[in-house]
């Protein structure tokens, strides 16, 4: 299995908590390892429980304010690059963030990408540890450590700390114990991977289609049919707060069957016929009019013997609607890779109606432009503490258990969704107003990439030619009888 390291350090050494290690009146205090410690650490780490380093990515001075450019570079490593099951490992829960909500955050993002996150400090990071080490962070009370230690010693008990997850409840002892009916859904989920060998996204569609609900009554999705597969809480092992007790309650699915689970899923995930959205030219780019959800890149290969007994295959390339797709429900609203492409190409060559231009800043003075920028700033900055101010609200009602911590995940999807499009939008806003002296020469290189899109695309190699489509296009809406292009200003 393969393991990406994330090291990040303060310019001021902080304690592992965030405090000022000079003011801070805890014995307990403990420096957070200089960078050159944390990769040491984390090939340790690596060695000793097999996993593969393949990459690190670090960030120097992460103190409040700052941006971070090693985080940003991991996100677009595991967007575009990571293949199969990938771990990410830090230092600490706290060195994801200057305060606990932003570090939640960073670690829902991390999550949304498919990967699995351990803390050297803390252990594996779940949701239900995720809220605990959310608590400890938020707490202003300065016996927060002490606070973290009681609840470790109740992990070393076994006994459960949060909601339980699925398949389970809390006994009379604080231990985990079987919901007979949840644990059938559970043995269900497995035998339909494992015996029927079915991928995560049938599972969970044949679970829609049956009616089978998740706890707080919604639709199974494909990342929580994953989360649940991964679990090893089924085998009857608590991993909590750096914490792991083998045999600690009954197991539901043998230990056998749960690892040959997780070498189906990493058979499956690193399979040639698995596609990833940036093998898509218009991947991000394309939103289901239909249903106003974003729509993906999708390739399914299919191979079926003839009559005369020889083998055939065929590779099916389209976009279809994200909800489809992760929890087969809603339209099934698709459109061909190949046409969709083409008619957007069209569109930008003028050939064919349907492209529209937003509207540009251009010929207004330089001062009009530079003040819409500065409250175009000042909305953009506003947006993302209202989106902050919204994920604490989230982690305040899973603290009390609704949702439940299980799925925090899954309901902070959105949330996450919604601050990286406004981070992105924020940062966009920054160039532009970093480039409004060089307006003129902005113009000139847009209209060379229009010009390279109508005369040269033929010539351009794949990476060309997905770097002038970003430049270019900002939206497609698709429709079922319409496509409408969307151009940058």
């Amino acid at each position: 299995m393969r393991a990406i390291g994330y090291l990040s350090q303060p310019h001021e050494r902080l304690t592992r908590y965030g405090r000022d290690a000079e003011s801070s009146t805890r014995s307990t205090a403990e420096p957070l390892p200089s960078l050159v410690e944390q990769n040491a650490r984390f090939l340790e780490y690596c060695g000793q429980h097999g996993f593969e380093p393949t990459a690190t990515f670090l960030d120097s001075d992460t103190t409040p304010g700052r941006e971070r450019p090693g985080l940003a570079q991991l996100l677009r490593h595991l967007n575009e690059e990571a293949r199969g099951f990938t771990f990410v490992v830090i230092q600490s829960f706290a060195t994801l963030g200057h305060d606990a909500t932003q570090a939640v955050r960073t670690v829902l993002q991390l999550r949304a990408r498919g990967v699995q996150l351990i803390s050297l400090a803390d252990g594996p990071i779940d949701e239900a540890v995720l809220i605990d080490l959310w608590r400890m962070h938020s707490d202003p009370d300065s016996d927060a450590e002490r606070r973290r230690e009681r609840l470790q010693a109740r992990a070393r008990l076994g006994q459960a700390i949060g909601r339980p997850p699925y398949g389970y409840r809390v006994g009379g002892d604080g231990r985990y114990e079987i919901d007979e009916q949840e644990a059938a859904i559970v043995r269900k989920i497995f035998s339909l991977c494992l015996q029927d060998g079915l991928g995560i996204r049938r599972i969970a569609q044949r679970l829609n289609q049956d009616g089978y609900r998740t706890r707080r009554g919604r639709n199974w999705s494909m990342i929580t049919i994953r989360d649940l597969l991964r679990n090893p809480v089924y085998i009857g092992r608590y991993d909590k707060l750096g914490v792991s007790v083998p045999h600690n309650h009954e197991a539901i699915v043998s230990e056998p069957d749960f690892t040959a689970v997780a070498r189906q899923m990493a058979e499956r995930r690193t399979a040639t016929g698995v596609s990833h959205p940036s093998d898509f030219l218009l991947a991000g780019l394309v939103w289901c009019g239909e249903d106003q959800t974003r729509m993906i890149g999708v390739t399914r290969r299919q191979q079926w013997r003839k009559a005369s007994g020889e083998t055939a295959a065929a590779t099916y390339r389209y976009y279809q609607s994200e909800a489809r797709t992760n929890q087969s429900v809603g339209g099934y609203h698709t459109r061909r890779a190949d046409e969709l492409e083409e008619e957007v190409l069209a569109h930008i060559r003028g050939e064919r109606q349907g492209g529209e231009i937003a509207v540009l800043n251009i010929g207004k003075d330089d001062t009009a432009l530079a003040a819409e920028t500065a409250v175009a700033l000042s909305s953009g900055e506003a947006r993302l503490r209202a989106i902050d101010r919204k994920l604490a609200q989230l982690l305040e009602d899973a603290a009390a258990g609704d949702p439940p911590p299980s799925m925090l995940h899954e309901a902070g999807a959105e949330i996450i969704a919604e601050w990286e499009s406004a981070s992105a939008d924020l940062a966009s806003i920054k160039g532009r107003a970093q480039a409004q002296d060089r307006e003129a020469d902005r113009r000139r290189r847009r209209d060379q990439r229009l010009q390279r899109v109508r005369e040269e695309w033929e010539s351009l190699n794949f990476p060309q030619q997905r770097d002038l489509i970003e430049h270019l296009v900002d939206r497609v809406i698709v429709f079922d009888s319409s496509v409408t292009t969307q151009l940058k200003a």
